[in-house]
Protein backbone atom coordinates (compact mmCIF):
# COMPACT_ATOMS: atom_id res chain seq x y z
CA UNK A 1 0.00 0.00 0.00
CA UNK A 2 2.98 2.43 1.04
CA UNK A 3 4.20 1.94 -3.00
CA UNK A 4 0.70 3.10 -4.33
CA UNK A 5 0.58 5.88 -2.36
CA UNK A 6 4.46 7.26 -3.51
CA UNK A 7 3.50 6.34 -6.85
CA UNK A 8 0.42 8.41 -6.63
CA UNK A 9 1.86 11.47 -4.77
CA UNK A 10 4.95 11.60 -7.58
CA UNK A 11 1.86 11.21 -10.56
CA UNK A 12 -0.21 13.99 -8.68
CA UNK A 13 2.24 16.05 -8.24
CA UNK A 14 3.27 15.73 -12.35
CA UNK A 15 -0.14 16.24 -13.36
CA UNK A 16 -0.45 19.80 -11.14
CA UNK A 17 3.36 20.64 -12.55
CA UNK A 18 2.40 19.74 -16.39
CA UNK A 19 -1.10 21.18 -15.96
CA UNK A 20 0.66 24.39 -15.01
CA UNK A 21 3.39 24.29 -17.14
CA UNK A 22 0.98 24.39 -20.10
CA UNK A 23 -0.97 26.86 -18.41
CA UNK A 24 1.64 29.28 -18.32
CA UNK A 25 3.12 28.57 -21.27
CA UNK A 26 -0.08 29.59 -23.42
CA UNK A 27 -0.91 32.27 -21.37
CA UNK A 28 2.87 33.65 -22.62
CA UNK A 29 1.85 32.99 -25.67
CA UNK A 30 -1.22 34.71 -25.93
CA UNK A 31 -0.31 37.94 -24.29
CA UNK A 32 2.04 38.05 -26.59
CA UNK A 33 0.10 37.73 -29.83
CA UNK A 34 -2.32 39.41 -28.65
CA UNK A 35 -0.17 42.38 -28.17
CA UNK A 36 1.23 41.83 -31.26
CA UNK A 37 4.86 41.34 -29.80
CA UNK A 38 7.73 38.69 -30.43
CA UNK A 39 8.89 37.44 -26.78
CA UNK A 40 12.12 39.02 -25.86
CA UNK A 41 15.32 36.54 -25.82
CA UNK A 42 14.60 35.99 -21.41
CA UNK A 43 11.03 35.15 -22.11
CA UNK A 44 11.64 32.63 -25.15
CA UNK A 45 14.30 30.88 -22.53
CA UNK A 46 11.65 30.45 -19.85
CA UNK A 47 9.37 29.07 -22.61
CA UNK A 48 11.68 26.92 -23.63
CA UNK A 49 12.30 25.47 -19.94
CA UNK A 50 8.73 25.04 -19.02
CA UNK A 51 8.00 22.97 -22.21
CA UNK A 52 10.95 20.93 -20.80
CA UNK A 53 9.75 20.82 -17.95
CA UNK A 54 6.24 19.54 -18.66
CA UNK A 55 7.63 17.28 -20.54
CA UNK A 56 9.73 15.38 -17.88
CA UNK A 57 6.41 15.86 -15.69
CA UNK A 58 4.71 14.22 -18.83
CA UNK A 59 7.50 11.14 -18.54
CA UNK A 60 6.99 10.77 -15.00
CA UNK A 61 3.11 10.66 -15.40
CA UNK A 62 3.42 8.13 -17.95
CA UNK A 63 6.04 6.08 -15.59
CA UNK A 64 3.99 6.15 -12.28
CA UNK A 65 0.88 5.47 -14.00
CA UNK A 66 2.01 2.38 -15.36
CA UNK A 67 3.13 0.98 -12.51
CA UNK A 68 -0.14 2.60 -10.75
CA UNK A 69 -2.33 0.52 -12.64
CA UNK A 70 -0.37 -2.73 -12.72
CA UNK A 71 -0.22 -2.15 -9.23
CA UNK A 72 -4.18 -1.09 -8.34
CA UNK A 73 -5.92 -3.00 -11.15
CA UNK A 74 -3.19 -6.05 -11.75
CA UNK A 75 -4.23 -5.42 -15.82
CA UNK A 76 -4.24 -2.61 -18.79
CA UNK A 77 -7.41 -4.73 -19.84
CA UNK A 78 -9.63 -1.89 -17.99
CA UNK A 79 -12.11 -1.24 -21.17
CA UNK A 80 -12.64 1.60 -23.81
CA UNK A 81 -12.61 4.08 -21.74
CA UNK A 82 -8.99 3.41 -20.13
CA UNK A 83 -7.94 3.05 -23.70
CA UNK A 84 -9.22 6.42 -24.97
CA UNK A 85 -7.29 7.94 -21.48
CA UNK A 86 -4.13 6.17 -23.19
CA UNK A 87 -4.77 7.67 -26.37
CA UNK A 88 -5.52 10.94 -25.28
CA UNK A 89 -2.09 10.75 -22.77
CA UNK A 90 -0.13 9.48 -25.73
CA UNK A 91 -0.67 11.96 -28.31
CA UNK A 92 -0.18 14.80 -25.90
CA UNK A 93 3.25 12.80 -24.92
CA UNK A 94 3.48 12.98 -28.53
CA UNK A 95 2.79 16.73 -29.13
CA UNK A 96 4.89 18.17 -25.96
CA UNK A 97 7.30 15.73 -27.55
CA UNK A 98 7.52 17.45 -31.08
CA UNK A 99 7.04 21.30 -29.40
CA UNK A 100 10.53 20.09 -27.44
CA UNK A 101 12.00 18.93 -30.49
CA UNK A 102 10.49 21.98 -32.45
CA UNK A 103 12.16 24.84 -29.98
CA UNK A 104 14.98 23.27 -29.60
CA UNK A 105 15.85 23.04 -33.40
CA UNK A 106 14.63 26.65 -33.47
CA UNK A 107 17.17 27.59 -30.73
CA UNK A 108 19.99 25.60 -32.62
CA UNK A 109 19.38 27.43 -35.79
CA UNK A 110 18.46 30.70 -34.14
CA UNK A 111 15.32 31.67 -35.85
CA UNK A 112 11.83 31.83 -34.39
CA UNK A 113 9.34 28.62 -33.84
CA UNK A 114 6.42 28.84 -36.66
CA UNK A 115 3.72 29.94 -35.97
CA UNK A 116 1.54 27.61 -37.43
CA UNK A 117 3.16 24.67 -35.62
CA UNK A 118 2.72 26.90 -32.33
CA UNK A 119 -1.15 27.37 -33.23
CA UNK A 120 -2.15 24.33 -33.58
CA UNK A 121 -0.38 22.40 -31.02
CA UNK A 122 -2.31 23.81 -28.06
CA UNK A 123 -5.17 22.77 -30.08
CA UNK A 124 -4.12 18.97 -29.66
CA UNK A 125 -3.07 18.99 -26.34
CA UNK A 126 -6.18 20.42 -25.19
CA UNK A 127 -8.32 17.64 -27.27
CA UNK A 128 -5.94 15.32 -26.10
CA UNK A 129 -6.39 16.85 -21.86
CA UNK A 130 -10.06 16.07 -22.92
CA UNK A 131 -9.64 12.52 -23.77
CA UNK A 132 -6.97 11.90 -20.82
CA UNK A 133 -9.57 13.71 -18.18
CA UNK A 134 -13.00 12.05 -19.78
CA UNK A 135 -11.31 8.78 -19.92
CA UNK A 136 -10.46 8.46 -16.94
CA UNK A 137 -13.52 10.14 -15.19
CA UNK A 138 -15.07 6.97 -17.04
CA UNK A 139 -12.90 4.43 -15.78
CA UNK A 140 -12.64 5.67 -11.81
CA UNK A 141 -16.70 5.91 -11.89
Amino acid sequence: MSLIIVLKFFHYLSLFLAGGLGVANGLLVKTHDKHNVIPATPVQQTMVLLARLGLVALIILWITGYFLTYQIYGSFNLGWAFHLKLFGASALLLVITFLNYHLYDCGKKGVSPNPQIMKVIPVVARTSLLLVLAGIAIVTS
